[in-house]
């Protein structure tokens, strides 16, 4: 008996090692690296020297010109998330009360544009929304001229809503899915109206989902690197494009580590404050 109860306390372990050891060798190790690197100094004729400075986060968050840089990131990932959940919510609402036939639709055409390349996918948006575009051309159907949406933060926030809706059309089906049917139809037996049942039923249900999109399409959208180099152009500089200036153009590595790892614990702390905001809202609806 000991042996068997030993064996099962064993396999989970056995169960996590692959997974743990993927983890640790292609992302820890890295990100402790990288960490690393981020404190080295560079010069343009010796390259990387191996002195601990922190010179490299001076630069970073005591000049004025990169502390822009992270202010305009982290709007753009802000505005794009929160108009990601505009658009996504009433659709990931509509599959709940869809019929199958009707739900593998929208979900194929939801997904249809994973499917495609972002890169493939940026540069048709570049031609909709650049000179001479289709939507120039629409406007000035209608008389509007001078309607060229390129290398423009509103551009950026269009491609990367294409890009990142299906990820929060998931996240919020899958919370709504696991809600009780039930539930909204007892609220409207008892006289709630559509709005009472979607502010004070059907959000506070769906806020993990909504968490998790909100959090997934801020991440991905802070990380992006095609999209706004391509719709934003050359003057539009987010951390993204710098680090990749920075690293593949410059061979300034440490610099180029310094904004990885801004950018990474950056990431992590919004989701943190918004996981705790979460949590204690959880925790003020729960009757006590």
């Amino acid at each position: 008996m000991r042996k068997f109860l030993a064996g099962r306390s064993v396999a989970p372990v056995l169960l996590l090692e692959p997974a743990t050891l993927l983890f640790l060798v292609f992302f820890v190790f890295p990100f402790v690296t990288l960490g690393i690197n981020s404190f080295y100094d560079y010069g343009r004729m010796t390259g990387i020297v191996e002195i601990f400075t922190l010179k490299n986060y001076q630069r970073m968050w005591f000049d004025s010109y990169y502390v822009s840089i992270i202010v305009r990131t982290f709007r753009l990932s802000g505005i794009t998330a929160i108009i990601t959940l505009l658009v996504g919510y009433p659709v990931a609402l509509y599959l709940t009360v869809a019929s199958a036939r009707a739900k593998s639709w929208v979900i194929a055409l939801i997904l249809s544009p994973l499917l495609i390349s972002v890169i493939v996918r940026t540069f048709g948006w570049a031609i909709v929304l650049g000179k001479n575009g289709l939507l120039e051309q629409f406007f000035s159907s209608l008389g509007v001229a001078h309607m060229d949406f390129q290398h423009t933060e509103a551009a950026v926030v269009i491609g990367l809503v294409n890009v990142l809706t299906p990820f929060v059309v998931l996240a919020v089906a899958t919370s709504l899915q696991a809600m009780d049917p039930a539930v909204p139809l007892a609220a409207i037996s008892l006289g709630a109206g559509p709005w009472q049942v979607l502010c004070k039923i059907l959000l506070p249900l769906s806020l993990p989902g909504i968490t998790a999109g909100f959090l997934i399409t801020f991440g991905l959208a802070s990380a992006s690197f095609v999209t706004p180099a391509v719709l934003g152009g050359a003057q539009y500089k987010v951390l993204s494009v710098i680090m990749y200036q920075q690293a593949i153009v410059l061979q300034n590595w440490p610099f180029a580590a310094a904004i990885a790892v801004t950018l990474t614990l950056i990431v992590l702390l919004v989701q943190g404050l918004q996981t705790k905001l979460s949590e204690r809202a959880d925790y003020r609806a729960v009757p006590q």
